[in-house]
């Protein structure tokens, strides 16, 4: 669930620029414009402290922001996090590895953070002087802006419904980070549930075949997170949901890493919406909107009449006032990189007025365009 530890701009994110800029770090393209997406056997993630973040001299700092934190968000707490160090994108992908397997097309270099520590390297409770001086020391000593840095992964998925929709939650108020603005189903992939406890036991021997072990499972967990958000978050059973895929990444204006998929359910988009009430984390959005899975081919383009029509525009036009950073980062990672669709992003993509409901109606259906 996203609730506190779902920041990406601390106790103030929209205060800042940090808060809705975005880069998209990679794009899992097929060569078909629009990426289908890896499976979970395409993808290795690397995972041991040697991507942990390195501390810094200045780290009583993140105990001070940590202190502000929960000033402005009290329902705040700590919890183990990962940490994504890095992403290499494999030469021999589609081939086989030097004993045999096939060759991932990506490796995840993944390490252990906490949410204490996202707030306290990249989130705004901490001063933008600190934030500055974290990534200047990590890169002159280290070759890396974000060596000091929490970096703590997120995960987003597109929720795609078997007519053709695209499911999108707007962030309520007793949520940190991006309130009001929509999403789609997003959170933190669970240390707890996959290298601590029980299911670590296996694997506590630090040898190569205990750390092979615990990658696995890590990357399980990766997978497995963004089924549970769409579940928690949308109310869809769990046997409705199609294996996810990776399509993307990025990292936010603070540095913040999150990975994009995709998931299909054989719901449609009214019974989306109809779950939604009854999902167990709906108290985490103030609206549940569905829009057009197809971008439209110019601006004056028609919308199918069963989507929002204006958040389908304001979607693809990647809107910065209306999207979460991630989900503009989604949308563009989706999106076939032409010049008809610069041209409709900057025609969308201007100040507009549409009709959602104020925050005591929490859904919102394709009737209310």
């Amino acid at each position: 669930a996203r609730s506190a530890a779902r920041s990406a701009g601390g106790a103030a994110s929209g205060a800042e620029p940090e808060a809705s800029a975005y880069t998209l770090t990679f794009r899992a393209d097929d060569g078909s414009g629009v990426p289908s997406g890896l499976a979970e056997a395409d993808v290795e993630v690397d995972f041991g402290e040697q991507h942990d973040r390195v501390p810094h001299v200045s780290d009583d700092g993140i105990e001070e922001a940590w202190r502000r934190q929960l000033l402005s968000a009290p329902r705040t707490w700590d919890a183990p996090k990962f940490r994504l160090a890095s992403i290499l994108v494999s030469s021999t992908a589609g081939g086989t590895t030097g004993d045999g397997r096939a060759a991932p097309a990506v490796v995840l270099r993944v390490g252990s953070t906490s949410y204490k520590e996202h707030v306290g390297t990249s989130t705004s409770s901490r001063d933008a002087a600190s934030r500055r001086a974290l990534r200047e020391d990590g890169l002159a000593t280290f070759g890396s802006e974000s060596a000091h840095l929490s970096d703590a992964l997120g995960v987003e998925t597109t929720l795609e419904t078997c007519d053709g929709g695209l499911v999108l939650l707007r962030r309520a108020a007793g949520v940190v980070g991006s309130v009001g603005k929509f999403n789609g189903p997003s959170g933190h992939p669970e240390p707890e549930l996959c290298v601590s406890g029980r299911a670590a036991a296996a694997a506590a021997d630090d040898d190569e075949s205990s750390r092979a072990s615990k990658s696995a499972l890590v990357l399980s967990e990766l997978f497995a997170s963004i089924l549970r958000e769409c579940v928690e978050e949308t109310g869809v059973p769990f046997a409705s949901l199609s294996p996810p895929r990776l399509v993307g990444a990025m990292r936010d204006g603070f540095g913040k890493p999150d990975l994009l998929f995709r998931v299909e359910t054989t719901h449609d988009s009214s019974q989306v919406v109809a779950a939604a009430r009854r999902a167990r984390d709906a108290w985490e959005s103030d609206a549940v909107v569905v829009v057009s899975a197809t971008p439209p081919a110019d601006a004056n383009a028609p919308v199918d009449a069963r989507f929002h029509e204006k958040l389908t525009r304001l979607f693809w036009a990647r809107c910065p006032e209306t999207m979460a950073a991630t989900t503009r980062a989604m949308a563009e990672c989706l999106s076939r990189k032409t010049d008809e669709s610069r041209r409709f992003r900057e025609a969308s993509s201007r100040p507009a007025h549409f009709d959602i409901p104020e925050s005591g109606s929490r859904v919102v259906t394709s009737e209310k365009n």
